[in-house]
């Protein structure tokens, strides 16, 4: 069976950049489990990695389909899989990076979620990031400011331009719907920078809910150092450095 490392964890937990930190001890590639970070255009609320980050480290299934196109867990699963014979056949990792539960669950289980037994498709190490409630309320309420800060409004506003409207499945996003509303002139960017934080905080609860759920080891992001450590054992064959 094919090896996989799966990175899970709820909205600004931590989960990119501690697989970037990761990718400086592991010959490793990428695939991102995200179900808006697949869409060009949708950078700023996606927290889309940076050309920077993709060049330390190769990232799959990002900015690959229209912002006009249809995207679910089968299209995910199909293009994760070759992703994954793809990055295997050159001797890497390939580490499972999102808080898509539903993606992730497709990828490593199937589709049918009625048995209680679930057999991995993979050779498979889950893990599950986690922080205290109020660390990720912390940390959700500044990522909210700082996409303001670089230019949220102005990137709804472009994607508006271009025709894409409020019905497309992209804009359904947190961050991007809200915005939409504020600019139709429902409620004020006051309003709409509050409801991208009630409405990403809804959403990170659901997200603990789901992975608390699934087969995965649960791991304290603020003890990186020692997790870093502990997946070097495991994946002792795929390091490139040694502590």
């Amino acid at each position: 069976m094919q090896k996989i490392l799966v990175i899970g964890g709820c909205t600004a937990v931590g989960k990119s950049d501690f697989a970037l930190n990761l990718s400086n001890y592991l010959n490793m590639e990428i695939i991102s489990a995200d179900s808006v970070q697949v869409y060009k255009g949708l950078e700023i609320a996606t927290s889309k990695p940076t050309k920077q980050e993709q060049q330390q480290c190769k990232h799959h299934l990002v900015d690959i389909v229209s912002p006009f196109e249809k995207f679910n867990a089968y299209d995910f699963v199909n293009l994760a899989k070759q992703s994954i014979t793809e990055i295997s056949n050159q001797n890497k990792l390939p580490v499972v990076v999102g808080g898509t539960g539903l993606y992730i669950d497709s990828l490593i289980y199937g589709f049918d979620f009625t048995t209680n037994k679930k057999q991995s498709n993979f050779d498979t190490f889950y893990i599950y990031l986690t922080d205290t409630r109020e660390n990720i309320y912390k940390k959700i309420n500044l990522r909210v400011d700082k996409m303001i800060e670089k230019g949220l409004v102005s990137e709804v506003k472009t994607l508006r331009s271009i025709g894409v409207n409020k019905d497309c499945q992209c804009m359904q996003a947190i961050g991007y719907k809200e915005i939409w509303d504020y600019l139709d002139g429902e409620i004020s960017l006051e309003q709409a920078i509050e409801e991208i934080k009630k409405n990403t905080r809804n959403y990170a609860k659901r997200q603990d809910t789901w992975f608390k759920h699934d087969n995965c080891e649960q791991w304290d992001i603020n003890d990186k150092e020692n997790l870093i450590k502990k997946l070097l054992d495991l994946y002792s064959e795929y390091t490139k450095k040694v502590f």
